[in-house]
């Protein structure tokens, strides 16, 4: 996706859900919220803290916003989320996120649709 100059819109957007669960384990919990990425159908990585996605801004809240919805649907009467989100212009060639120069050796892990 485009602005108007032309320029990708696409952001990266990270994310890590808290659930808090009355019995179980709330590692199931947070399965299930990437399970929602993983059906998403955008770039995304999974990591141990966070997963990580690509993509339009409106759409991945959306996504989160599932996330956050089926750990609820899952047992969690609760469920904390932190977000970050990334936005650059194409003047950013100097950036500090490394995700789009392949810099970090963790990029091979991206999981394009």
């Amino acid at each position: 996706m485009s602005d108007e100059r032309g320029e990708s819109t696409d952001v990266y957007l990270a994310f890590q859900v808290i659930p808090r669960v009355r019995e179980g384990n709330n590692f199931e919990i947070v399965d299930k919220a990437i399970e929602v990425v993983k059906a998403a159908g955008v770039p995304f990585q999974v990591a141990a803290m966070e997963t990580t996605m690509r993509g339009d801004l409106d759409r991945l809240l959306d996504i989160v916003k599932q996330a956050q919805q089926r750990c609820l649907d899952a047992g969690a009467v609760e469920v904390i989320t932190n977000i970050k989100i990334h936005n650059r212009t194409s003047e950013a060639t100097d950036t500090f996120c490394t995700y789009g120069r392949g810099v970090t050796k963790a990029n091979h892990m991206f999981v394009d649709p």
